[in-house]
């Protein structure tokens, strides 16, 4: 944690979490809260999704996230941007793939009228020692 006030901190946590039990609803309205029209997703396959590609594959049904906890979260601010490093324990339906295990994750939230909104994920697949 840097030296942003410990409020800043968690309400970045809290988005992170609000995003993480909106994927594991499949509600989309909450996702569109804390996830930016501008958001691309590299997920640990390599492959870059538009926000518009993730929402079209949940509500198609093609795309479920089956389970979905994160540990060893650590944050970072800079002036309105918050950038969230963490593991997660998952496990998603992608068309006929499913894909599970633990991934390290990097995301990049930006504060937007007053709430914070992810606008970058990247994840790798990682080992937990």
């Amino acid at each position: 944690m840097n030296s942003s006030p410990p409020d800043l901190h968690a309400s970045l946590i809290a988005a992170h979490h609000d995003r993480l039990n909106a994927l594991l609803a499949g509600d989309l309205d909450a996702l569109a809260k804390v996830v930016g029209e501008d958001m691309i997703f590299v997920s640990s396959s390599g492959k870059a999704h538009t926000r518009a590609e993730v929402f079209a594959a949940f509500r198609s049904g093609d795309m479920k996230m089956e389970r979905n906890q994160s540990f060893d979260i650590s944050t970072r601010i800079y002036g309105n941007i918050g950038i969230l490093i963490f593991q997660t324990d998952s496990k998603m339906k992608n068309g006929d793939d499913i894909v599970e295990g633990i991934t390290c994750s990097t995301s990049v939230y930006e504060m937007r009228n007053g709430n914070w909104q992810m606008i970058s994920q990247h994840q790798s697949p990682c080992e937990v020692e």
